[in-house]
């Protein structure tokens, strides 16, 4: 069986001073590094079959020129909203690259994952910090002095929930600048102005019909078939984008005449039908199901689907979808599956990345259901991917979060040990990045499914009160932490013995929730404990007794003990120095600790040449 994870096996858990981590410690870039494309993905392009839309661009070009400050770009799915954006940062993007005279000094394009918080650690582009945690901070910080001068247009892609429901929305809207937001909510709230997107002409969705049955080669219809393909447009797709993209590639794929297509929908009684004024689509999934049986999906192509379902609407790289969806179907020296499902219209292409459109994500999501015994390989990779890796830098990691989350909601696993291991991980780089809140909601997920798998009198139980309980710490709720620090303590002395590793982990975080709450000498006596088992078990090099040393001269040092608490800080930094360097991120936290203890204590002193004095006693 797996070992539970337990997230005070990390170094990273020392309990660190307070003046680690406030804002004047934030790093930000220099005026010099900053270049016109503020965020990492520059290529941004619409579909190489984009038609039409001219008004439309010229209304949201001067709205934006004009000074309207915050646009919501707003529609049905699948109408092309995103395409329309996307052009529209093309051709600014152009503009400046031929160095033509444009408004703005500053743009990006931000693909929303359900928070613009982690959305803008992810897309914009800031100066890295050396803890995790400060990211966030740090990538508002860099947005907020891009927009200061008026002068950033930032696009804001696919947001699907209200301006309630998200904080950084509304925040977003309190910088200066252009904000342009896509989404299919036809209002926020007052802050942003709509502007409503309408269907293509019948004679525009012909020409991508087009573009993409005869695969842009310039080739029309026969004369004899564009009143069949009227007909399609109008009456069976009613000229929903989207619908008419699937209907090409399904032609294409088939090698279906207009009349053949035509007929085949008939006879399978295809009609796409609106609701009133309301332009929602009230029979899609009777309708996509007739489309989705006539594309004639294998058994591998559908389960990627299936996976693809409980995605959210963000690119995901080729070489990241095959390590995690190829071992579910087998799939090794055959035909690319994504580029194949790409030619038949299911997947979206872009720089070598894959995505599925919400309208095809729901569709298929609400007709298959998918469950963990046909996605465990997915599962797996997932969880690989979102592990931190052993030099502490999590951005790859928080590229992850968003697909974790989201396969969390919805893959159904009925509390099985893989949930248990993949909610573990995913709430634990929630947690080391900082979003305790976030972290919480899935430990007590983990919590639930330890106590039905295991019962609450065993080690994995153990760790799931452990990992909780350090949410709850993290965000000041000490009393909440300390029973459930108690009870995991409880079971680890009861089940493991007072001199396990795990013990020691125990009396460590409770002696930090007293330490938190100024009761430095109950926490003295258990960080003591928590040294003698490490020092013992683990011997007096491992990183977890240097973060026994580190915690236990934080209370000598909030104690005044200045000369104790330097001793025990550097038996810390020695520890990490040699087993890492000092590029480590706890290195530089223990470094820090101490350069401010030895100020306290000798404040006409130079602490550098004191610490030389201390390694050269080590060499």
């Amino acid at each position: 069986m797996e070992k539970s994870q337990d997230i005070h096996n990390q170094v990273s858990n020392c309990t660190m001073r307070d003046y680690i981590g406030g804002n004047q410690y934030i790093l930000m870039f220099q005026d010099k590094e900053r270049e016109f494309m503020v965020t990492h993905k520059v290529n941004i392009k619409p579909v190489s079959y984009f038609v039409g839309r001219e008004q439309e661009l010229k209304e949201l070009r001067q709205r934006v020129e004009q000074g309207q400050k915050s646009i919501l770009v707003s529609g049905m799915g699948g109408i092309g909203k995103t395409h329309i954006c996307r052009k529209l940062f093309e051709e600014y993007s152009l503009k400046h690259k031929n160095k033509e005279m444009i408004p703005f000094e500053h743009i990006g394009y931000i693909e929303y994952n359900g928070d613009m918080g982690s959305s803008l650690v992810e897309c914009l582009k800031y100066k890295e910090q050396e803890k995790a945690e400060q990211n966030l901070e740090a990538a508002w910080r860099e947005l907020e002095y891009l927009a200061s001068d008026g002068k950033l247009l930032l696009f804001v892609d696919n947001v699907n929930v209200s301006i309630r429901q998200d904080p950084g929305l509304k925040h977003l809207n309190s910088l200066p600048g252009a904000i342009l937001l896509t989404s299919r909510r036809t209002s926020f709230s007052k802050e942003f102005e709509p502007y409503r997107i309408g269907f293509l002409t019948t004679e525009e969705c012909k020409e991508i019909y087009e573009n993409i049955r005869f695969e842009k080669r310039g080739q029309k219809v026969k004369e004899g078939e564009v009143s069949d393909l009227e007909y399609i447009i109008e009456h069976l797709a009613a000229r929903h984008t989207l619908t008419v993209e699937l209907l090409a590639h399904l032609a294409q794929t088939k090698d279906w005449t207009v009349k053949r297509l035509k007929e085949e929908l008939e006879e399978k009684g295809f009609q796409l039908e609106y609701e009133n004024e309301e332009e929602e689509l009230i029979n899609i999934q009777k309708s996509y199901e007739i489309l989705y049986n006539l594309s004639e999906l294998t058994e591998e192509e559908k389960n990627v689907l299936e996976a693809f379902s409980v995605f959210p609407y963000l690119p995901l790289s080729s070489e990241v979808c095959k390590e995690w969806l190829l071992p579910d179907i087998g799939e090794k020296e055959q035909e690319d599956i994504f580029k194949r499902l790409y030619r038949k219209g299911w997947l979206q292409e872009e720089q070598e990345s894959y995505l599925l459109h919400p309208v095809f994500s729901q569709f298929i999501y609400e007709k298959c259901k998918p469950r963990l015994e046909k996605h465990k390989g997915l599962i797996e990779g997932c969880k690989k991917s979102l592990e931190i890796p052993e030099n502490g830098v999590a951005l790859e990691c928080q590229k992850y979060i968003p697909f974790g989350e989201s396969i969390a909601k919805k893959v159904g696993m009925e509390k099985e040990l893989e949930q248990k291991n993949f909610l573990a991980t995913l709430g634990y780089v929630l947690y080391y990045i900082g979003e305790y809140k976030k972290a919480e909601k899935w430990y007590k997920e983990v919590l639930g499914i330890s106590e039905k798998l295991f019962g609450e009198n065993r080690p994995d139980t153990a760790s799931s009160y452990n990992n909780l309980a350090v949410a709850y710490k993290r965000q000041g709720e000490y009393e909440k932490a300390k029973v459930l620090y108690e009870k995991s303590l409880r079971i680890r002395e009861e089940v493991l013995g007072e001199n396990h590793p795990d013990t020691a982990n125990s009396y460590n975080n409770l002696a930090g929730v007293y330490e938190r709450q100024g009761e430095y000498e109950k926490a003295k006596v258990l960080y003591e404990k928590s040294l003698r088992i490490r020092e013992e078990v683990l011997g007096e090099n491992h990183p977890d007794t240097a973060t026994s040393y580190n915690n236990l001269a934080g209370v000598y040092e909030r104690q005044g003990e200045y000369k104790i608490a330097l001793d025990y800080f550097f038996k810390s930094y020695k520890i990490l120095i040699l087993k890492f360097d000092f590029n480590y991120p706890y290195t530089q936290i223990v470094y820090e600790n101490m350069k401010l203890t030895y100020t306290d204590w000798n404040p006409k002193g130079n602490f550098e040449e004191w610490l030389e004095g201390k390694m050269r006693e080590v060499d």
